[in-house]
């Protein structure tokens, strides 16, 4: 992930949102289907808190919809950068979880220039893992993870990262993270498609494993504000060729489970 968005982000890890801090005797199996029913929106109002304005989301039938809002008025390209950005949605979940396994069903758009994450990420930490999909590159999806040690010289950004491979992003999959006390595993459709050992996190002397209760966090964004972050991204968005007044991803169904380590 991009320093700038990883600054914005570790900013709001210092805020008081009144998250429940997970330990072993406190973590709770957690379920929910979007389908549209009073029982999800109850589920969504205990579970998660919108950083983002209210419009950004819509709980429907179809699903939890976050939505990335096409900017207001001319938007001018230069450099490789947009001077206005689209409004995109953040979520956060109020619990936290320390070794467990986090699955979703999600589909995304496939719009250049645009990210949709699901991240575990530190609820008193720096701590990452990450899910993101790079929505000009629809027939893969990425994994990374991203621990910062105050002892080194400089963040490790991308080490850890990979592409794995599917038929399309749009399409709805499940997806899962799975972290314990000695590997990290990402799957696809309830296949394993990579495994990291916490053995494997070792750079220069300092450990990139996870140490600290992480929360879930959803999000789509637009990432045409520097230069390469929206190369990265497959941007700037071309708002130009893009009709509707927003572009969406659907979440249809969240599990947590819990585990000892």
């Amino acid at each position: 992930m991009h320093i700038t968005i990883l600054i914005a982000l570790l900013s709001l890890t210092h805020l008081n949102l009144g998250y429940a801090h997970t330990t072993l005797e406190t973590c709770e199996e957690y379920h929910v289907t979007f389908d549209g029913s009073e029982l999800a929106s109850e589920s969504f109002d205990s579970h998660f808190i919108t950083i983002s304005p209210a419009k950004s989301y819509a709980l429907t039938n179809n699903g939890l919809e976050i939505y990335l809002h096409k900017p207001e008025g001319h938007v001018t390209t230069s450099n490789g950068t947009n001077d206005k950005l689209g409004d995109g949605a953040t979520i956060h979940s109020t619990f936290t979880l320390f070794h467990g396994k986090v699955t979703f069903k999600i589909e995304s758009p496939a719009l250049p220039g645009a990210i949709v994450a699901v991240i575990l990420i530190g609820d008193t930490s720096n701590d990452e893992i990450d899910i993101e999909y790079i929505c000009s590159e629809p027939h893969t999806w990425q994994t990374n993870v991203f621990v910062t040690d105050p002892r080194e010289p400089e963040p490790e950004y991308g080490v850890f990262s990979t592409k794995e491979n599917v038929d399309s992003i749009t399409v709805l999959h499940e997806y899962s993270i799975e972290v314990t006390s000695e590997s990290i595993s990402w799957s696809l459709d309830r296949n394993v498609v990579r495994r990291l050992l916490k053995s494997e996190c070792t750079r220069n002397g300092f450990s990139h494993y996870p140490s600290h209760s992480m929360r879930l966090q959803i999000g789509i964004w637009d990432a045409s504000e520097h230069a390469g972050t929206a190369e990265w991204a497959g941007g700037p968005i071309n708002w130009k060729k893009e009709p509707a007044d927003k572009v969406m991803a659907t979440i249809k169904s969240i599990n947590v489970e819990c585990s000892s380590g």
